[in-house]
């Protein structure tokens, strides 16, 4: 299993634009044949901080992911959201 965990500090004021934004991320990810789990959590004591886990079968699933159209639309505007890069840490489990 794969598990990649991606914390993204939001621009103040954009909080709600941006969970519609990532709404559509996370239900298409859900949907994928080699998701296991796709989840997006602000963080406790946080206005602006939000955390994506996912949880994938094997690199292959991953792989797709990162070809599929909701996937390409976060990354050509997630920039229009954040106040900084995500951070990514993958893991293997």
């Amino acid at each position: 299993m794969k598990v990649i965990n991606v914390s993204l500090t939001v621009q103040p004021g954009k909080q709600v634009d941006y969970e519609a934004f990532v709404a559509k991320l996370v239900a298409g990810s859900l949907a994928e044949a080699g998701n296991l789990d796709y989840g997006h959590f602000k963080k406790i004591g946080s206005d602006n901080e939000y955390e994506i886990v996912e949880h994938w079968k094997d690199a292959d699933a991953v792989e797709s992911h990162n070809n599929t159209p909701h996937f390409q639309e976060f990354l050509n505007h997630i920039g229009d959201y954040v106040t900084k890069d995500p951070e990514i840490i993958r893991m293997d489990n």
